[in-house]
Parts: C-alpha cells; sequence; structure tokens
C-alpha cells in the first residue's frame, strides 16, 4: 500500500465507511461521528458504484471534521475498504459498516486499548434502538448480548471469528502489512468472510487483538427478509471460498452450519445436488415465506420456516460455488488377540478367532468401508491437504482405520498373513517394557498368561508396514502412575521401542483406555501425532482432543454379521440397538404363540 500523506500525520483516526446504495442511512452515519469525543480524526466514505445521489448527498454535508467522499465502480465492500485505507492518513484505520451509530466514547475507548499495546481492536455493537423492531432484528440483538456477555466473561479472549468489519481498527502498518482484505471474498458486491480472513491473519501473524466493551457502535439493523436471503446465499459461496484459501477450517465451518440438523441432513443438503429441482424449490418456497413473513413479520411460526428458508439458501450457494468437500468421520477398530480364547478367564471374549477376523474385515469391504493407514488419517487430522485444490486431505468414502493393542504373538503369526491376503493396513500398539514377555496385568486377575511379541516379531511386523505404536512401557493405567513415573511410560516408552530398530512411534494407545489431562500432555510432549481411547465413536476431522480419540473395541461376542457391522456403522453403539431388536423379535414372538392358541380370541 502507498505511504500516507506525511502532511497529514497529526491525523489519529481515520473513519473508513464503504456504502451501497443507502444514501439515507450511510448521511446518518456520517452525522452521527459529529458526536464523536477524544483524538483527532477525518472520515473517508467510499461510495461502491452507488447510484442513489449517495456521493452527492454526503458532500452536501457541513461537516466539522475532514470528510473525504470518493467513488468507485461497483467491486464490493472489501475493496472499497482497501480503497479507503490507501486514502487515510491515520495512525489508526477504523472501518465502520454504513449501519453503525458512533457513540461518544468510541474513539476513546479504542484509543485507551492502543494505550495498553493492542495492534487492533474491536467493540460491542448491539441493534439501534431505532431499528425496526423484527424477527430479524430480535435475533441480532440477541447475537450481539451473547457475544457481550461471553468476551466480557471470558476476559476478552478473543478468536479471528470474533474479528468483523462492522466496527474494527487495526494499526495503519499492520494493515499495510497484511496487505488489507482479501478482495475475492466480496467482488461484484458479494457478501461474506473477508473479515473472518482478515481476523485469521492477524491471528496468524501474531498481532494483539483486543475486545474494548466500551467502544459502541449501535446498528440501524434495516436489512429486509429478501436481502437477507441473498446473503445467506452468498454467504454459502463465501464459505467455500474461504475454505480453499485456508483448507484447515473446512471441518470447523462445516459443523458451525449444523449440517446434522434434520432439516439440513434429510432435506436441504440432498436436495441442492439436483440443481434445476433445488432452484424451483428454493424459488416457489421464497415466494410463499416472504410473502407470509410480510404480513406476520413477528409470528414465530414463520420466524421458524423463514429460518429453515435461509438454510436451503445457504446450501444453494455452498453447491453453486462447487460444494464443500467434509473428510468423512473415521472408524478406528481396537483388536486384542487373534486367538480362541473361548473358555479362558478374563480375557474370553478378547480373542477374534483367525476365520471370524478375516470374515469381519470381508464384510466391511463389501459394506462400502475402506481401510486406511495410520499416516492418512493423521494427515487428515492435520488438515494436509495433498495438493487438492478443495484443501481436502485424502481420505476415502467410510475410512475404517483397524489396530491391535498389546501385541500379542499371535498378531505376526495368525494376524499378519490374513492382513497381507485382505489388503489391509494396521496399527500395533507395543508394551515396551514387556516386549518379548506375557501380559502380566491380565495375569495378576486371574487371566492366562498369554505371549508378547519380541523385538523380532516386531520388527517383522514394522517390514510388513504395519505400524508400531506405543501402549504405555508396563500397562499401568496412566491415569495412576505418580508424576514422576509419566515420563517413563510415555516418552521412555517410545525410545524403548525405537532403541530395537523400530521407526520412531507417532501414535500412543492407552493402556485400559485410562487417560486425564496429565496423561494426555506426557503423551504429547513424547512426541506423539495422535492418542487413542477405548471411547466408543467417530473420529471427526476437527472436533475433540486428538490426544482422546475413541476407537470401537472389538470382542468376540460381536460375530461377523449383522451385529458386527452394526457397531462398527454406529461406532460402538450397536449393541444397544441390537438388543432393542431382540426384546421386539421376543415380543413378537409372544404375540404370535398367544394369537395361534386355540383360545385366543
Amino acid at each position: 500500500m502507498p505511504a500516507a500523506n506525511p502532511d497529514s500525520a497529526a491525523v489519529r483516526y481515520s473513519i473508513v465507511i464503504p456504502t451501497y446504495q443507502r444514501r439515507e442511512l450511510v448521511t446518518s452515519t456520517v452525522k452521527a461521528l459529529e458526536q464523536l469525543e477524544g483524538p483527532n480524526f477525518e472520515a473517508i466514505v467510499v461510495v461502491d458504484g452507488s447510484t442513489d445521489g449517495t456521493a452527492e448527498a454526503l458532500r452536501a454535508l457541513d461537516a466539522s471534521f475532514p470528510l473525504r467522499v470518493v467513488e468507485q465502480s461497483n467491486a464490493g465492500a472489501s475493496r472499497a475498504r482497501n480503497h479507503g485505507a490507501r486514502l487515510a492518513s491515520g495512525e489508526v484505520i477504523l472501518f465502520l459498516d454504513d449501519d453503525m451509530e458512533a457513540t461518544e466514547g468510541l474513539l476513546a475507548a479504542h484509543d485507551a486499548a492502543y494505550a495498553r499495546g493492542a495492534d487492533a481492536v474491536v467493540g460491542h455493537i448491539p441493534v439501534h434502538p431505532d431499528a425496526p423492531r423484527t424477527f430479524l432484528a430480535e435475533g441480532l440483538t440477541r447475537w450481539a448480548e451473547e457475544r457481550l456477555r461471553r468476551l466480557v466473561e471470558g476476559g476478552g479472549d478473543l478468536t479471528f471469528a470474533d474479528i468483523l468489519t462492522g466496527q474494527l481498527s487495526v494499526r495503519r502498518e499492520v494493515f499495510a502489512a497484511l496487505d488489507g482484505f482479501d478482495e475475492d471474498f466480496t467482488r461484484g458486491g458479494s457478501f461474506g468472510n473477508e473479515d473472518l480472513d482478515f481476523g485469521r491473519r492477524l491471528f496468524d501473524g501474531g498481532y494483539r487483538v483486543v475486545f474494548a466493551p466500551d467502544a459502541v457502535t449501535l446498528q440501524y439493523y434495516a436489512i429486509t427478509p429478501p436481502a437477507y436471503l441473498r446473503q445467506w446465499h452468498q454467504a454459502g459461496c463465501a464459505d467455500v471460498v474461504y475454505i480453499r484459501k485456508h483448507p484447515g477450517e473446512l471441518e470447523r465451518v462445516y459443523r458451525s452450519r449444523r449440517p446434522g440438523r434434520r432439516v439440513n441432513r434429510y432435506l436441504w443438503r440432498p436436495l441442492v445436488r439436483v440443481p434445476v429441482l433445488r432452484d424451483v424449490v428454493a424459488a416457489a418456497a421464497r415466494r410463499a415465506v416472504l410473502a407470509a413473513a410480510a404480513r406476520r413479520p413477528n409470528d414465530a411460526r414463520v420466524s421458524r420456516v423463514f429460518f429453515w428458508l435461509r438454510d436451503l439458501e445457504y446450501w444453494r450457494g455452498v453447491s453453486r460455488e462447487g460444494g464443500l468437500r467434509v473428510p468423512p468421520p473415521i472408524r478406528v477398530l481396537c483388536y486384542h488377540a487373534l486367538s480362541d480364547l473361548s473358555g479362558r478367564p478374563v480375557v474370553a471374549d478378547y480373542g477374534v478367532p483367525e476365520a471370524q477376523f478375516r470374515r469381519q474385515l470381508r464384510l466391511l469391504r463389501r459394506a462400502g468401508f475402506t481401510f486406511v493407514t495410520l499416516d492418512q488419517a493423521l494427515r487428515a487430522l492435520d488438515g494436509r491437504a495433498d495438493g487438492r485444490a478443495d484443501g481436502t486431505a485424502a481420505l476415502p468414502r467410510r475410512p475404517v482405520l483397524v489396530t491391535f493393542d498389546d501385541c500379542f504373538t499371535d498378531l505376526a503369526d495368525v494376524g499378519l498373513p490374513v492382513l497381507r491376503e485382505e489388503r489391509v493396513p494396521a496399527v500395533a500398539f507395543a508394551v515396551a517394557g514387556l516386549v518379548g514377555g506375557s501380559n502380566d496385568w491380565d495375569v495378576a486377575i486371574g487371566a492366562p498368561r498369554l505371549s508378547l511379541l519380541d523385538a523380532d516379531g516386531l520388527r517383522r511386523l514394522d517390514k510388513a508396514q504395519v505400524d508400531i505404536g506405543v501402549h504405555g512401557y508396563s500397562h499401568r493405567p496412566l491415569t495412576a502412575v505418580p508424576d514422576v513415573d509419566l515420563p517413563a511410560e510415555t516418552a521412555g516408552a517410545a525410545e524403548a521401542l525405537a532403541a530395537v530398530g523400530l521407526a520412531p512411534p507417532v501414535a500412543f494407545a492407552y493402556p485400559h483406555g485410562a487417560h486425564d489431562e496429565r496423561a494426555r500432555r506426557h503423551v504429547k510432549a513424547a512426541g506423539m501425532s495422535a492418542a487413542f481411547t477405548v471411547t466408543p465413536g467417530l473420529v471427526r476431522v476437527g472436533e475433540g482432543d486428538r490426544y482422546a480419540l475413541p476407537r470401537i473395541e472389538i470382542l468376540r461376542r460381536d460375530g461377523d454379521g449383522i451385529r458386527f457391522l452394526l457397531k462398527v456403522i454406529r461406532a460402538g453403539r450397536g449393541e444397544r440397538v441390537l438388543a432393542r431388536t431382540r426384546r421386539a423379535q421376543r415380543l413378537a414372538g409372544r404375540v404370535r404363540r398367544r394369537l395361534s392358541r386355540p383360545d385366543a380370541s
């Protein structure tokens, strides 16, 4: 960006206001600047191709402060803000939307934050008390108050999602260093995410961003329902553009739009995959809902249906821009022994015989699941893109990661041939201090002694491209390990495995699935990229703690048919479904027997 005019260095704040086709509103906004107290300022209004006489009305104002009105062809709010910033003389640039009425203490509150070392400041933006009281304004009022409460009670801890151009100030040199707003987000008058992108770059650059609750602008929120729907359609497009630039944000953005909500999951998201149908349905729905909103603007039922339509417009926008390719959830299976242990105390259910194991793998493949490597799973968790334009990691449809705890000898003797024949990658978690030993932790509670692989056996797995991970040093639950011993059970265990000629381990499985904050911290410090529990569930990219990833524990009683498949599909919750199914079948059987009796009436 070009340097500012040195002759105007005394100006403290440059207030930049972009506007489009809102003459009366922006004129009122500029007039309200007269009441500002504190540091000196100038105002720059960038008229973005308006044809309603905005520029003329602004130039006719008799302002007591320096006011500059510039015009550009319609190119969007980001370009207008950048244009105004290039003309700014102030040390700090304050961006306001054209519907934000400044309160008298606005600049003083921002200046106090800069005196404490801020690089950028955002404030409170409640709805103007004179704004039309529609259901849209009521929703925005609740949002603004909740935002204020969250940021004040949270000590002002901001994220880049809290950066809003409605009221945002930034030191001029910082704005120049970040090269301003990305104009791709609002090109051609589109709406959305230029502030989210700028906020992310602020935080990534290590700049200090402060929330000033006393910096208040009142938003005269007069948006009409049709304009609101257009904005949400544009927001869907903008989310796709944002994800292409920041692929690691895919899961967070996607989940924030509540894709699992019933109307989205079962109606709108499937509908938008059919372009002709989605546009016909959307047009008809808009006519009906907007007509109802015009007749009954504050009716709760109309409001509910309107927000359903808003969701449709959002997903139409996503589809129009090419869609969000969200990484599918990963199902991580946890096996133990691959032997018939029936009749053995304690461990009987933890041994899955070879034939059953093979049938399970084949059933999953027939059901459409795809087996993935540990590296593929970790790449997805890291948000690494493999060079794809949309930034998604290379995960196939219905990914499954197969893992084994303990590393019993049958894993090499029985499991390895099956894994090779079925072309299934796997991860084996070894107990570093018991390599070549036995399951002492089970023997202590009455289980038979079972042999664990020695170093040669682990190297054999490693050469067969089975990843070797860490299962602690002694198999003690880490929640019961004193602080002084945790390094040995985590980092020490990883070092012990690497010392026998194995690749440095990158994944950890908690013995007995037990973990707490201490354990997770030590596992992370040991250099692990992820850690697994035995808590049922799905591994979703961008969600949860990667040092407490869920797994689906596979037992002998799961079988190799529908019961097993349901357990995998439902991420470990299949047993409850089957129990309900069996109860229903027993009840139906009793009813049939009762009706078949000769004396039944």
